[in-house]
């Protein structure tokens, strides 16, 4: 299983940071200028190449997610993970970034995590597997995990729940009830098996903490437009700005402006984005295949990748 990066980001590098960063030259600073979830600027600490880090991304909220996670602000030890309902959602996501992108669908700040068809009973097990609070509705889904429930702690329930889960799924499967009953209850179980995986997400806040512990100087976080950035001898830089033609930031950033404004650097720096852009000055260095299962149709395929103005 590969290592997972930063904290939970519509658009995270998470999967291919590590290749990314094998394109890039070793440096004393690695400077992060379109930060997001903070999976590059882990992944470059964790490398060893460069002796500091600065984070920066011009939403307050991520960046303040980022340093709540590296402050500590989510052990377990202080915080316990209330499950939050589809009313507070749209009420404090603008706030909060736990809420905005810890409880969104696709952790992209939009939409609630949950279907309002299964939020209550997504929140019933949620309960269950942080707090150990056991209802008996639980029990067509999870029937033998009930007893020593407090006994364990909160990922040794998301475990044993996850599995239950699982196994139930699979008697149902091979049972013959009716056909349209047994395959709405299969697609409840399918979804309340996610649940433990949102949990996953908690997890992943909480490991910036202890890469906080291993050097407390070494990272520095910014709230600032990329305009306002000054080069250091040594900064590697490298940007993942919004991506030309993705409906998520259509009129919301100025690609033209961005583009000038890396050719005209009198120093390196590097870029992510599709194949095909607009501007023909950079050198692209290296790009990988992906596909996406969303939208309508078959699977889109589209090009990561990375550009130098050098």
């Amino acid at each position: 299983m590969s290592t997972l990066f930063g904290v939970p980001y519509m658009g995270s590098k998470t999967k291919i940071a590590i290749d990314i960063l094998r394109q890039l030259p070793k440096g004393n600073r690695f400077v992060d200028l379109f930060g997001g979830g903070f999976a590059m600027s882990h992944a470059a600490f964790l490398s060893g190449r460069y002796n500091r880090i600065l984070y920066n991304d011009f939403n307050p909220l991520i960046v303040n997610l980022v340093k709540g996670g590296l402050n500590g602000n989510y052990n377990y030890g202080i915080f316990q993970p209330r499950f939050v309902t589809r009313d507070e959602f749209y009420e404090k996501k603008e706030q909060d970034g736990y809420i905005k992108y810890i409880w969104s669908f696709g952790c992209s700040g939009h939409e609630y995590l949950f279907g309002k068809d299964i939020e209550d009973l997504k929140h019933l097990a949620h309960d269950f597997v942080v707090f150990g609070r056991w209802d008996n509705r639980l029990e067509q889904f999870a029937p033998r995990i009930k007893q020593d429930v407090k006994s364990s702690n909160i990922h040794e329930r998301r475990m044993q729940f996850c599995g239950s889960i699982r196994r139930t799924a699979k008697r149902f499967d091979l049972q013959q009830l009716e056909r349209l009953e047994r395959l709405q209850q299969l697609e409840r179980l399918e979804r309340l098996q996610q649940d433990g995986k949102q949990l996953e997400r908690l997890e992943r806040l909480q490991q910036l903490e202890q890469l906080n512990r291993l050097e407390q100087r070494a990272i520095d976080l910014t709230n600032m437009s990329y305009l306002d950035y000054e080069y250091q001898d040594g900064d590697v830089v490298y940007l993942d700005p919004p991506y030309e033609g993705t409906a998520e930031y259509s009129g919301g950033f100025n690609h033209k402006e961005f583009y000038d404004w890396a050719f005209s650097r009198d120093y390196p720096i590097w870029f992510s984005s599709y194949r095909n852009i607009s501007d023909n000055r950079f050198k692209m260095v290296y790009a990988i295949k992906l596909t996406s299962s969303y939208g309508a149709g078959n699977n889109a395929v589209n090009y990561e990748c990375l550009y130098t103005n050098k």
